[in-house]
């Protein structure tokens, strides 16, 4: 039994070694510039961007004129490919003018498909850097508390040691030195519970900084903060949700698209110039042509009502969106408030003497001063309020994240 737990604690305290030969050691912010320099997902939307962008050159471009040509082939002089000087043959050229600035509400129209690109791509960055962030936090607590775990596991384990030498010249129970053991057991599980949620946020952050280095965090301490009132923050938000203006710039695209399809009830005209050699009432015919669709039957009505509609239609997906963020500011804060109320509480009770009082517990223990059960559930608790503790201060720093993340800007 004891090669056992000798071996089990071996494992469990050089468990946060890394596998990769290579470590790498960042603060949030090189985890971010990384981050926005190495992140395919990021770096495959902004090539969607630049795609997008050149729909407004292309919308830019007149429309290309029409060359025309008609040759003879054979006729009633019963010559073959008669073309020469005095033979047939017919140019012509022929180009479309758009009408009712259909062209330049064209470009309009990619201009605002750019804008809400751009938007969408910044809304993805948005939203990856919050996952990051989450993320780096999560190892950064983990870390912290395995530390912690680690130390309660290595002076056990040296209790542990001196229990069964103990137990072995028959000078305290056996069963004594077994509850350590179980005890020290239950702290390993818990431990290792922390690890492997330190593993998946380790490899997020890999993925999301698009490395294979072993990644270590460093923790930054976050200050108590003053927050603007809840109106305040909702206008914020609005000012800066990159999803919300992204929505803005589709309504303004149904807009634009509206203005389009009622130009396009306006039929083009269609200007051109031709040459005749030899087919019409006089040799070297040369003529000047127009034409022009009748708007008699097809004036574009169903395609401008369905632009009226999706126009409505967008502006309640707006008003929606806009009521969303107004309430998703409204929850962070909230949680926000109920995490520092919870961090404040845990700062009185949990000083910075506890250690030293679990210190000053362990050693009274091995001198004999203090009784297997009381160290035991001294022990217990402990362990259960160093965990706690950390988890308070994560959920408050997350907090503090989920809130800038919903109002689209640092504070």
């Amino acid at each position: 039994m004891k090669r056992y737990i000798s071996l089990a604690a071996a494992i469990v305290l050089y468990w946060p070694l890394p596998a990769q030969t290579d470590t790498l050691q960042v603060s949030l912010e090189q985890a971010e510039q990384l981050f926005l320099q190495k992140n395919l997902l990021l770096l495959s939307e902004r090539y969607n961007v630049d795609a997008v962008k050149a729909n407004e050159i292309q919308q830019k471009l007149y429309d290309n004129p029409t060359i025309s040509t008609e040759l003879a082939v054979y006729g009633n002089n019963r010559k073959w490919f008669d073309n020469g000087r005095n033979g047939q043959k017919v140019f012509g050229i022929d180009q479309v003018i758009t009408l009712a600035g259909k062209r330049n509400k064209r470009v309009l129209l990619a201009k605002e498909q750019t804008t809400e690109a751009n938007h969408l791509f910044y809304d993805l960055m948005r939203t990856l850097k919050y996952e990051l962030r989450q993320n780096f936090y999560t190892v950064a607590y983990a870390d912290e508390l395995i530390s912690q775990y680690s130390e309660q596991m290595r002076q056990l384990q040296q209790i542990i040691s001196a229990y069964e030498v103990q137990a072995a010249k028959r000078n305290v129970p056996l069963k004594d030195a077994v509850r350590l053991k179980a005890e020290y057991i239950q702290l390993s599980a818990d431990r290792n519970a922390i690890v492997m949620d330190a593993i998946s946020a380790r490899q997020t952050l890999q993925l999301l900084m698009d490395t294979t280095a072993f990644i270590s965090t460093d923790k930054v301490k976050l200050e108590t903060r003053t927050l603007p009132d809840l109106l305040q923050l909702a206008a914020i938000a609005k000012e800066n949700r990159s999803d919300l203006k992204a929505q803005e710039s589709q309504l303004k695209q149904e807009q634009l698209n509206y203005n389009y399809q009622r130009a396009l009830a306006t039929p083009d005209l269609t200007l051109g110039a031709g040459y005749d050699q030899d087919g019409s009432y006089v040799k070297n015919f040369y003529s000047f042509r127009a034409a022009i669709d009748l708007p008699l039957f097809n004036r574009n009505q169903g395609n401008i009502k369905a632009a009226k509609s999706t126009i409505r239609s967008a502006e309640l997906v707006l008003q929606y969106k806009q009521s969303e963020v107004d309430k998703q500011v409204a929850a962070s804060v909230y949680r926000l408030a109920e995490a520092e109320k919870e961090y404040k509480l845990t700062e009185q009770s949990f000083n910075k003497d506890f250690p030293e009082v679990n210190k000053a517990m362990i050693e009274n223990f091995n001198k004999g001063n203090v009784s297997l059960l009381e160290f035991v559930d001294f022990f217990e608790n402990y362990n259960i309020a160093i965990r706690q503790l950390n988890q308070l201060h994560k959920q408050r720093r997350l907090a503090w994240e989920e809130l800038e993340y919903t109002l689209g800007t640092r504070l």
